[in-house]
């Protein structure tokens, strides 16, 4: 049996700003550094059938990924497909700001079935299922036993989770994944089962701090 434990990147500026950035770079915030301390913090407390550790080839998904690694002994190995969905003409806005610029782009975007869906100048939805299917089909298969650590985008996790729940998990714009938060999946000859979605308990005490403007105590 395989665990995947599947790891979205630590807060970046455009998080902040609530921009999309798909295959544009974006830097993490200190908050997105101290995500990542505390994150590699717990996998090297738990961790210990570590199998690989890969990740996406986009600098915010790396960095986190490299201090996840310097933590279990190990270089993350980069996976060009586990990057985000590219937003093409639309990167860099945000949410409003698309809508205003085409709102009859927007109005298809919001239909979340619509497989066909294409940013201008980017990815067609259903190619960028695909190539996260493919994948994890491909990290699975070379893959038999241990734990394997991905660290990617709210996308292709989202997107890996639809492969590998396509009934229970189904709604795949509904996975609600925080920077940093862990999901758990187990995956033998029964199939796929969800251990944990988003958890983020190890990252409970300095999301506090920083509602209360405190700093955060140690890594």
């Amino acid at each position: 049996m395989v665990q995947l434990i599947l790891l979205r990147h630590g807060q970046t500026v455009a998080n902040v700003e609530g921009r999309w950035v798909g295959r544009g770079e974006t830097e993490l915030t200190p908050l997105g550094w101290q995500q990542a301390e505390r994150t590699a913090a717990r996998l090297a407390r738990e961790v210990r059938d570590l199998a690989a550790l890969y990740s996406s080839p986009l600098k915010r998904a790396l960095d986190t990924a490299t201090v996840v690694g310097r933590a279990l002994g190990c270089l993350p190995v980069v996976i060009d497909d586990l990057r985000e969905v590219d937003f093409g003409d639309m990167d860099g806005l945000t949410i409003a700001e698309m809508a205003a610029r085409d709102p009859g782009l927007y109005a298809r975007w919001l239909d979340k079935a619509d497989s066909e869906f294409t940013w201008p100048g980017g990815d067609r939805r259903a190619d960028f299922f695909r190539r996260v299917s493919s994948t994890f089909e491909g990290l699975l298969a070379r893959h038999r036993s241990g734990t394997v650590i991905v660290v990617g985008h709210g996308g292709t996790i989202r997107a890996g989770l639809a492969h590998l729940f396509p009934v229970e998990l189904g709604q795949w714009w509904t996975y609600k994944l925080e920077n940093c938060a862990l999901t758990r999946v187990e995956v033998g000859e029964d199939g796929a089962r969800l251990v944990a979605l988003n958890d983020a308990a190890h990252l409970a005490e300095i999301a506090a701090d920083e509602e209360s403007g405190k700093p955060s105590r140690g890594p």
